[in-house]
């Protein structure tokens, strides 16, 4: 297909990088960012334009990869008719580009993406449609991408975008905090690595339920009130801590009868 991409972040480097290698063409880039446009243009090996009135309207796809903020501003400024345009979010309906065009539809890759990283892991594609026709083509395009796809509608996709916050975005968080923590009292963050690596390998044979471990689940008062004295002087942590070990107990304890 000939594609148009506008937006220039993460989701639009990593679109532009895997439609390239499997065969598509980027005929053009769009983003108000005139050295990010140019950027992503290089890597792509197409024109880019920085203003919507000189955008390409010969394209059989136009993928929307911008902020959640900017859909809006595109459902107002953009018009392609009944051109064939899809986002990319997980968190906006498919309506909130109902103005830019007449067949509409929405690509969502559910996965943690960076730019940097070229070595992208498997991403599961979410595809919603206004209409049988749009379903084909975003189907065909995500076939030739990913091996894991799925069709939901609009309140489906917020809610694996709020399972992805949970499982992607808060589990790093916890790292970033227990890393600060290890260097603030001098401990080495790297002892930790293979736990963490074992965490997740286990995701690939148990449930998550069935492996829980630790003082929350069992009680121990005595550790845990050692713990919390250890975050005296860190509020935030320390919240997280209670929180986090009430949810686990009240999980288990309401699954156990």
């Amino acid at each position: 297909m000939d594609i148009v991409i506008v937006g220039t972040g993460n989701i639009a480097h990593c679109f532009g990088h895997l439609l390239k290698i499997h065969g598509h063409q980027i005929i053009q880039i769009v983003g108000r960012n005139q050295a990010r446009a140019a950027e992503l243009g290089e890597m792509l090996h197409s024109p880019y334009i920085t203003d919507l009135l000189d955008i390409n309207m010969e394209a059989d796809m136009y993928l929307l990869a911008v902020s959640d903020a900017a859909y809006p501003v595109l459902n107002d400024e953009l018009r392609l008719g009944r051109r064939m345009v899809a986002h990319t979010a997980g968190a906006v309906p498919l309506g909130a580009i109902s103005k830019i065009s007449s067949n509409t539809g929405v690509i969502y890759p559910l996965q943690s993406i960076r730019k940097e990283i070229k070595n992208y892991p498997p991403i599961p594609i979410m595809l919603e449609a206004s209409n049988d026709e749009v379903m084909k083509r975003l189907q065909a395009l995500a076939q030739s991408i990913a091996s894991q796809i799925a069709v939901t509608d609009s309140h489906q996709r917020l809610q694996y975008h709020l399972t992805a916050v949970l499982v992607n975005n808060f589990t790093n968080h916890l790292f970033a905090r227990a890393k600060a923590y290890c260097e603030k009292e001098h401990l080495d963050f790297t002892l930790l690595q293979p736990i963490i690596k074992e965490t997740f390998d286990r995701l690939e044979k148990f449930a998550p339920e069935t492996v829980q471990t630790g003082p929350a689940l069992r009680q121990d008062e005595t550790t845990m009130a050692l713990h919390r004295d250890l975050l005296a002087n860190d509020e935030y942590l320390q919240l997280v801590y209670n929180v986090m070990s009430d949810s686990i107990f009240n999980f288990h304890d309401k699954a156990g009868k």
